[in-house]
C-alpha cells in the first residue's frame, strides 16, 4: 500500500512541510485557519438557527437534550473510529478507500447544496431589486430545486475526482477543508442552544483520551507502522483531522449566529491563541524522532468555551 491511497481515504488534512522551516507548520495552520474563518463567516451569514441537525430537540425535552445529543454523537464517532481501525488492522485498505471516497462525496455535495443555492438566492433577490425584474426571481424559484441537485451533483463528482484521480489530488485538501468547516457550521446553527457548547466541551475531553490512548492512538499507531508519516530528512507531514476544522467552525459560526459581532469576536481570538499554544507543544514534542500526535480540540475549544462564557457576563 503506497501513502498516496492512505492520503486518499484518510479523514484529515495531510500536507508536506520542510522540516528545515521551523515556522512552516505555523504558517500552513494559519491559512487553513484563515480559509476556515471565511467559510464559516460566508456560510453562518445565508443560514438560519434551528434544531434540525439534533436528534434530540432542546424545545421538546428540555436542555438534557443537549447532553443526549453528545451522547449519541460520541457513539457514532467512536463506533467510526473502531471501524475504520480493524479495517486498518485487517488490512482492508480497498474497502476503506471505496466508502470513505463515497462517504466525502455524498457529504460535500450535500452540505455545499445546503449553502451556495441559498447564496444564489441572495444574490438573485439583490438583482431583482436592484433593476426591478422581479420575474427574474420567480424564475430562480421555478428552478431552485433543479440548482439544489446541480450544486450535490457538481461537489459530489468534484469531491470523487480529487479522492480518485491523482491528477485531482492538489484539490482534495481544499474540497475536504470546503466541507469539514460548513458541516460544523451547519451543526453549529441547527443543534440548538445549549448543544453547541455541550459538544465543544464533551469532545475536548474525548480528543484528548482519543488521542492518547482511544481509537486515534491505535489508528496513527498502525498507520506509522505502514510508513504514513515518513518522508525525508528535509520533509515531514502534517495532518490536520477533519473533526477539529468541524469544531472550529461550529464555535464561530455559533458564537456569530447566537452571540453576536462581540462574542464571535471573542471566540475567533480565543481559537487563535489555543491554536498557537497546540502548535507550540507540537513544535516542542516533534523534536523527538517519529514526531508526535497533539490533539487540535482541547486548547482552542477550552478557550473558545471561556469565551462564550464571559461574553454572556460582559457583553
Amino acid at each position: 500500500m503506497t501513502q498516496t491511497n492512505i492520503i486518499r481515504w484518510f479523514p484529515a488534512l495531510i500536507y508536506t512541510v520542510d522540516k528545515e522551516d521551523k515556522y512552516s507548520v505555523l504558517k500552513l495552520i494559519t491559512k487553513i485557519f484563515i480559509f476556515n474563518l471565511l467559510l464559516a463567516i460566508l456560510a453562518t451569514l445565508v443560514l438560519g438557527t434551528g434544531e434540525e441537525a439534533a436528534f434530540f430537540k432542546e424545545s421538546e425535552i428540555g436542555g438534557e437534550a443537549a447532553i443526549l445529543n453528545l451522547l449519541v454523537f460520541l457513539f457514532l464517532v467512536i463506533l467510526t473510529s473502531i471501524g475504520i481501525y480493524l479495517l486498518i488492522r485487517l488490512k482492508k485498505f480497498s474497502l476503506l478507500e471505496i466508502i470513505s471516497t463515497f462517504l466525502f462525496a455524498f457529504i460535500s455535495g450535500s452540505v455545499a447544496s445546503l449553502i451556495i443555492p441559498l447564496w444564489l438566492y441572495f444574490l438573485v433577490i439583490q438583482f431583482a431589486i436592484i433593476t426591478q425584474m422581479e420575474f427574474i426571481l420567480i424564475e430562480f424559484l421555478y428552478i431552485f430545486n433543479i440548482v439544489v441537485l446541480f450544486i450535490f451533483a457538481l461537489f459530489f463528482i468534484l469531491q470523487l475526482l480529487a479522492l480518485v484521480h491523482i491528477r485531482f489530488l492538489k484539490f482534495r485538501n481544499t474540497i475536504l477543508l470546503v466541507t469539514a468547516s460548513w458541516a460544523g457550521v451547519f451543526l453549529g446553527l441547527y443543534s440548538g442552544i445549549l448543544t453547541p457548547p455541550i459538544l465543544m466541551l464533551g469532545f475536548s475531553l474525548y480528543d484528548l483520551y482519543a488521542v492518547y490512548k482511544g481509537p486515534i492512538k491505535m489508528i496513527t499507531s498502525e498507520l506509522h507502522e505502514l510508513d504514513f508519516a515518513r518522508k525525508s530528512e528535509k520533509e515531514g507531514v502534517f495532518v490536520l483531522g477533519l473533526g477539529d476544522l468541524f469544531f472550529y467552525s461550529l464555535a464561530l459560526s455559533y458564537s456569530l449566529a447566537y452571540l453576536g459581532i462581540s462574542a464571535f469576536i471573542l471566540v475567533t481570538i480565543a481559537l487563535i491563541l489555543g491554536l498557537l499554544i497546540t502548535i507550540f507543544i507540537l513544535l516542542s514534542r516533534s523534536k523527538s524522532e517519529g514526531g508526535q500526535e497533539v490533539p487540535a480540540l482541547p486548547i482552542p475549544l477550552f478557550l473558545a468555551l471561556l469565551a462564550i462564557v464571559l461574553s454572556n457576563f460582559i457583553i
